[in-house]
């Protein structure tokens, strides 16, 4: 580090004040937690993160959407799965495999 580095942080030390810590802290010194509302806002929250009420409620359908989306997306796969497998059954590119159920298909040896 060069002088110059070192007298910039003292002078700036000075001047500045020190930024206000998030973590919540006992009066020995231990972090106990952490301020409610301090973090990262997620970019999906907006302007409703400052009211912590709005801003949980907000996180909370956010949550139930993205677990609705894979569910629909888990689902639609499925459905188009079936439809390949039927229709590689129907012109014969695959053999059954199996008894009842576990039966799988494979691609038919030439």
């Amino acid at each position: 580090m060069s002088w110059k580095t070192k007298v910039a942080q003292k002078v700036w030390g000075k001047i500045m004040p020190k930024s206000k810590s998030n973590w919540i802290k006992d009066k020995a010194g231990t972090i106990t937690g952490v301020k409610p509302g301090s973090g990262k806002v997620p970019w999906h929250i907006g302007a409703g993160g400052k009211n912590l009420k709005r801003r949980a409620d907000i996180v909370r359908t956010a949550s139930k959407v993205k677990t609705i989306d894979k569910i629909a997306g888990a689902e639609k796969k499925i459905k188009e799965g079936k439809k390949e497998l039927k229709h590689l059954r129907e012109t014969g590119w695959t053999r059954p495999v199996g008894k009842g159920r576990s039966r799988k298909y494979f691609p038919k040896a030439n």
